[in-house]
């Protein structure tokens, strides 16, 4: 009777041992897999700022060499940037872009400038191209700071 109880308790305690292995195998796999989606996570997140920053250059390069009005360009600068880094949005170099963003970010734009009389779309077209004449030499001097802004509040991307 000894004998088969402590045969019955090295089986159960065998039994055990190899469950925990198994549970503590299953965990460590588990681990991995996280660990390898984060990775791979994080890289896809700097691939998608470092495609922005790009974007960002590339817009501010398209604006400096008349590619792209001061207007049309500063709107989805200010987008761009204020998603992907509101520090740099907010940096000193960039007060004339704020500045000019504010002025006019309100006017009218695609459908919603269609449905103007054409006496208002003409105050704002004047409005617009006075802003860029009065803006331009500042605005183009933000724009080559900001084609060499390195984005350093990034966290991934450095």
């Amino acid at each position: 009777m000894l004998i088969l109880t402590a045969v019955i308790g090295i089986t159960v305690i065998t039994f055990l041992s190899l469950y925990a292995w198994h549970l503590t195998h299953k965990v460590r796999q588990v681990e991995a897999e996280q660990q390898a989606q984060a990775a791979a996570a994080e890289q896809q997140l700097r691939r998608h700022q470092q495609s922005l920053v790009q974007d960002v250059r590339f817009l501010a390069r398209a604006i400096l060499s008349d590619q792209c009005d001061i207007t049309e360009g500063v709107l989805r600068l200010h987008h761009i940037i204020s998603g992907l880094d509101p520090l740099v949005w907010q940096h000193d170099k960039l007060t004339v872009l704020r500045t000019f963003h504010e002025q006019v970010a309100e006017m009218p734009i695609l459908d919603a400038y269609k449905k103007l009389a054409p006496k208002q779309q003409f105050a704002i077209d004047t409005r617009r191209i006075h802003l860029e004449e009065e803006y331009k030499a500042s605005i183009e001097h933000a724009l080559g700071w900001l084609v060499e802004c390195t984005f350093p509040d990034l966290v991934l991307l450095h």
